[in-house]
């Protein structure tokens, strides 16, 4: 288990001068207000957000709003409305705060770097949250992935330093996973394991995975053997050059690569399966 403390010793210190610390207290949601002069309005995105927050609402991921205090009593929210929301539709009336002292241009400049310079999060961060968390979608797709003999990623990596059997598209395994194709997932990659192309890190990713996984489930392939033949027999490199001049035609305007390459795909194993039996 990693556990590490914070260490800056190898930092170069920064001369800021920190002022106007907040006061840390619960405030009551019906002394809230939203300035929409320089707040988000609340749309459908907002909206699913909140329904979200809700049905899965814990304190333990629920961090303090931040506000700053208003003429009547009144406290405008910089960040966390959504969460406020939120707690409102849970019953909550009081919800833990940062309150500071602050001028409408202040709060604005606030809302401003609070959102443009947070650092989002990425796929592979959010499943090894989500792993650790023991959270439904992320085990099984560890399971469907490691069951290949692979590993799901929790970080991100350069195309450089990936290796095979490394499976970095979070989204893609989620993806399949969820529409209940994991048996599907993990025969490809078993096939890709076996097959000339095993040394290959693309085949385990979006390259391979996007457009393997599609063609299995529809010809109804079960055997990673089957997969295996078919990498040997057929060079996916050549076939997505083909694609990309294919796209070019007038006919295929307005269509993917993505799409048209994995249409090519499903029709290649299909024959592929054809002539085998």
């Amino acid at each position: 288990m990693a556990i590490r403390k914070i260490d800056i010793s190898k930092m170069q210190p920064v001369s800021t001068k920190v002022k106007g610390e907040p006061e840390v207290a619960f405030v009551a949601i019906a002394d809230m207000i939203i300035d929409e002069r320089y707040q988000r309005t609340m749309e459908r995105n907002g909206l699913r957000n909140i329904r979200a927050i809700a049905e899965n609402f814990e304190w333990a991921k629920f961090s303090p709003v931040m506000l700053a205090r208003r003429e009547g009593g009144q406290y405008a929210i910089i960040d966390g409305q959504h969460r406020t929301h939120a707690a409102a539709l849970c019953g909550i009336t009081e919800v833990p705060a940062m309150v500071s002292n602050l001028t409408i241009e202040q709060e604005a400049a606030a809302f401003s770097w609070i959102n443009g310079a947070v650092t989002k999060l990425s796929q592979n961060q959010i499943f090894k949250a989500a792993l650790a968390a023991f959270e439904p979608w992320a085990v099984q797709c560890d399971a469907a992935v490691a069951r290949a003999g692979c590993r799901l990623m929790p970080y991100n990596a350069s195309t450089a330093s990936k290796r095979p059997g490394e499976v970095y598209c979070i989204t893609t395994v989620r993806r399949f996973v969820n529409q209940g194709h994991a048996a599907q997932l993990a025969t490809v990659l078993m096939g890709v394991r076996a097959s000339r192309v095993a040394d290959q890190a693309p085949y385990y990713n979006a390259f391979g995975l996007g457009a393997l996984v599609p063609a299995v489930i529809e010809t109804g392939v079960t055997r990673s053997a089957a997969v295996t033949s078919f990498l040997d027999a057929h060079n996916l490199e050549k076939t997505a050059m083909m694609v990309h001049r294919v796209q070019e035609m007038p006919e295929n305007r307005g269509k993917t690569f993505k799409g048209l390459f994995a249409d090519s795909v499903k029709a290649l194993l299909r024959q592929h399966m054809k002539a085998q039996a």
